[in-house]
């Protein structure tokens, strides 16, 4: 009876519906007017939170492994929820009702405040959609609007650097989903179904495995298709940057744990290749995420380097598919708790800014803390239990230096939260009024992160690698240390790498190719131009020729004849070509009717309806 529930991503999808209208209102306007704040009143800004309702209610009321069907829309779509969706579903409504409570308050009085709105559940309806539709086209077109609109989010200020983003975003949202959409085609037409289970995928080629990989590679942050998260981060409001990077990423792993044959066959060298992709994202992040001064920034390569430890877990999975039911699992729970915490940790970045009061600031710094211990995975938090659920798959890897990098990787994690700690430390608030609304439900975020430690984990899960935590802390402290006593320290390395690292890095390899190519172009166009000319002069004296001595040329015997000798020879291939195949039959022998008979059979039955000769002497 609660299947209807299913249904839950159609709800933001109508609500966007009230704004819409407005998007074109303010087209061709220019200056200070188009930038004037509006008011959204208190009944439309409260939209973006009761949105995300439905979805939290069906992960409580939805049996797993309940369907519903729409067979009147696209090929037949298939809404159910199962495990792995719950899990997504969850953590994914959390978070758009958590962000949901700082947009009614925080973007209800800015400039195309209604535009906002709009995207944003439009964003919110996309997200869930593909989270329950269970076929292929349902997924596609829940991740297409759901990237689509988060567009709109991003370059909502519509300042400079919110324009350069937005578009680096959309050329690269482009071509994930082009890429996207031909591997969902090409599986519904190798498997013969747009429902495919583990085991239709296992006759997949390698170009929708190829596809697969690289359309979600986009959305995952895989270096190097990471450039557009950067910089769309710290560009779009916070609550934006908080799903950007909690909920919308982590839609990527949703869809390879679905549409690749996890677990049902070995994969060696594609999971091979999703692995060391990984472990090179993994680490690429760190470094440059140290040398940031935006917290938003900072986040941003967590969130990437965070996203290369999952695709590694999965790489392995898809190497060993022993590895599948707890790799899955574990998978599906750290992908859970990154999204709450990094959600957390951009809502709490946007409350040390601006929102909260003087007097509260103490609490949110130390709520960003408790945030940040948790992502590093310290003892006692959610992010300890999460990486234990890993244990096993890096454990079990074929590569047995797996778990010694991720053990590096965690103190560079540590050093990383430790940065964006003192960087917070740093900020000076602007405090505006309400804040009250997205301070609760930001520290009933924080609670439930807390419990959720002790309600999933089990002791032996609470001190998950504290010794490497504890190094990482070590190394954070002494740096700390050393930039407290001389502050000009690090302060040439701060910056050095700006956001969008690669776009960045290849500016002057850019030039440097423009000026190399101007330099090969003007010797390579000298020497078309003589071979141009060599050309011309060669053929110029024919071209200078009468046509009187043209048709003198022609009758010449050496052109005469071979224009003759090349017309005689096809007309005989025509004619051998066309020449009918004679069968004699010989009638020398047996009754003259039978001979006859088999002529006349031979005639209908002979596929080159071959001549029969007879004597005519024996009429």
């Amino acid at each position: 009876m609660t299947d209807w529930l299913l249904l839950a991503w159609l709800w933001p999808l109508l609500l966007a519906a009230s704004a819409l209208p407005s998007l074109g209102s303010g087209a061709g306007q220019r200056g200070d007017r188009a930038r004037a704040p509006e008011t959204l009143p208190a009944w439309r800004a409260s939209l973006v939170v009761i949105g995300a309702l439905p979805a939290l209610a069906a992960v409580w009321l939805v049996p797993v492994g309940s369907s519903l069907s729409l067979p009147w829309l696209f090929l037949g779509t298939e809404l159910g929820l199962d495990e792995i969706g719950r899990v997504f579903l969850l953590f994914s409504a959390i978070l758009w009702l958590a962000a949901g409570v700082a947009v009614a308050q925080r973007m209800r009085r800015v400039a195309h405040a209604r535009r906002f709105h709009a995207f944003y559940l439009l964003a919110m309806a996309g997200n869930l959609w593909l989270i329950v539709g269970q076929d292929l086209f349902s997924f596609y077109a829940g991740f297409a609007i759901m990237s689509v609109a988060a567009y709109g989010l991003v370059i909502h200020d519509g300042s400079p650097a919110a324009l350069r983003a937005g578009k680096v975003y959309l050329v690269m949202t482009l071509f994930g989903e082009v890429s996207l959409f031909a591997a969902l085609v090409m599986i519904a037409q190798q498997t013969g179904t747009t429902l495919p289970r583990p085991e239709d995928l296992t006759q997949l080629g390698a170009l929708p495995i190829a596809l697969v990989l690289l359309g979600l590679g986009v959305k995952a942050g895989l270096v190097p298709l990471h450039l557009w998260l950067p910089l769309a981060h710290p560009a779009a409001p916070i609550p934006a940057s908080a799903l950007l990077s909690g909920a919308m990423i982590k839609v990527a792993m949703l869809g390879w744990l679905r549409f690749l044959p996890v677990g049902a066959i070995a994969l060696p060298n594609w999971g091979g290749l999703l692995a060391a992709g990984g472990l090179l994202t993994l680490f690429y992040a760190l470094p440059i995420g140290l040398v940031q001064a935006d917290p938003k920034a900072i986040l941003a390569y967590s969130s990437i380097s965070k996203m290369g430890l999952l695709m590694l877990c999965l790489g392995l999975v898809l190497m060993e598919p022993a590895l599948a039911p707890a790799g899955v699992a574990a998978i599906s729970l750290y992908a859970a708790q990154h999204g709450l915490v990094k959600g957390g940790l951009f809502l709490g970045v946007g409350l040390r800014k601006q929102a909260a009061p003087a007097f509260l600031q103490p609490f949110v710094l130390g709520g960003l803390i408790v945030l940040a211990l948790a992502l590093a995975g310290a003892p006692l938090t959610s992010g300890a239990v999460a990486k234990y659920g890993l244990k096993p798959v890096l454990s079990g890897a074929e590569w047995p230096w797996v778990a010694a990098a991720v053990t590096v990787a965690t103190v560079g994690t540590s050093l990383l939260m430790a940065r964006f700690i003192w960087v917070c430390v740093h900020i000076s608030p602007h405090p505006q009024p309400g804040s009250l609304w997205p301070g609760l439900a930001w520290a009933l975020l924080i609670l439930l992160v807390l419990l959720s430690a002790f309600v999933l984990g089990t002791p032996a899960s609470w001190f998950t690698d504290w010794p490497t935590i504890a190094l990482g802390l070590v190394f954070a402290g002494l740096i700390a240390l050393g930039a407290w006593r001389n502050p000009d320290w690090l302060r040439p390395v701060i910056g050095l790498i700006p956001p969008g690292d690669l776009m960045v890095l290849a500016r002057p390899i850019g030039r440097l190719t423009v000026v190399g190519w101007l330099h090969l172009w003007r010797p390579l166009d000298a020497a078309r131009l003589r071979v141009v000319n060599a050309v011309t002069r060669g053929i110029e004296p024919f071209l200078a020729r009468p046509d009187g001595d043209a048709e003198r040329g022609l009758r010449r015997w050496p052109v005469a004849g071979v224009i003759w000798l090349g017309m005689i020879v096809v007309l005989l291939l025509a004619l051998f070509g066309q020449s009918p195949h004679v069968q004699p039959v010989n009638s020398a022998t047996g009754d003259d009717d039978e001979a006859q008979i088999s002529a006349a059979r031979l005639g209908r039955e002979s596929p080159s309806h071959s001549l029969v000769e007879t004597d005519p002497g024996r009429d």
